[in-house]
């Protein structure tokens, strides 16, 4: 199984998402996939600017000389798909949706009416499976429902199949977890992990194996204490 991850974090290889994204990977090698890891941040990537010749003068080709002239053909010949982003301004981060606007080449011109609902047909055929990895600065969850959402429904423009999703709240207390709540942390890495097999070996990510993820390991008081400290620390010696 060939799987593509392709991480929206400006941060790439630097921020929180790149982590789980390792973990989640260690998981779905250790299960016999090939995966393969771009970032964004790295990638020159000019935004659409939608005269869709892609679709009428040059079928299938973007107009604009990029990376995504090697990214489109490994996502759309992929297995097995993971976009990764955190969660800036309730959604995915510019990075990500730039590289989204620019998969317009992958579909056709033409409509077809498919499960109710007029959609563009895929230039390729394929119907791939389709997982999210997201982190928050935020504790609660419903700070990733807006995300969830906006992938939910470009999987149905894909005719992709979502698979579920890896959500880390609180992501900046990843590092104060080491000393605060090192065994709970311990069982979050080997349920990013098994993740990550389970979306090579079921097809999709089991959710009691999310929750364990995303369980909550700070109070919101101890939480909101926390960070308001470390950004004063942190003023105060620029100050």
């Amino acid at each position: 199984m060939n799987i593509f991850i392709v991480n929206g974090s400006p941060r790439g290889t630097k921020g929180y998402t790149h982590r789980v994204i390792e973990l989640f990977a260690e998981g779905a090698r250790e299960a016999g996939a090939e995966v393969t890891i771009e970032q964004l941040a790295q990638k020159k990537i000019h935004h659409c600017t939608g005269e869709l010749a892609c679709w009428t003068k040059t079928p299938g080709k973007c107009i604009h000389k990029d990376d995504m002239a090697k990214l489109l053909p490994q996502m759309t010949e992929a297995d097995g798909v993971v976009f990764a982003t955190p969660v800036y301004v309730d959604g995915m981060t510019g990075l990500l949706k730039n590289f989204f606007d620019r998969c317009v080449p992958s579909a056709q011109p033409f409509m077809e009416m498919r499960d109710g609902h007029i959609r563009h047909p895929s230039r390729h055929g394929n119907s791939p499976r389709v997982a999210l990895i997201s982190t928050c600065g935020f504790l609660e969850m419903d700070n990733f429902d807006p995300l969830v959402h906006h992938i939910k429904a470009i999987c149905k423009n894909m005719n992709a199949v979502y698979a579920g999703a890896v959500l880390y709240p609180a992501a900046p207390a990843m590092d104060a977890m080491k000393f605060m709540h090192p065994l709970k942390l311990r069982k979050i890495k080997t349920a990013i992990r098994t993740a990550g097999e389970q979306f090579v070996t079921s097809g999709s990510i089991d959710e009691e194996t999310a929750k364990v993820v995303a369980q909550p390991l700070f109070t919101v008081e101890q939480y909101m204490d926390a960070a308001n400290k470390g950004f004063k620390k942190k003023i105060d010696k620029l100050g």
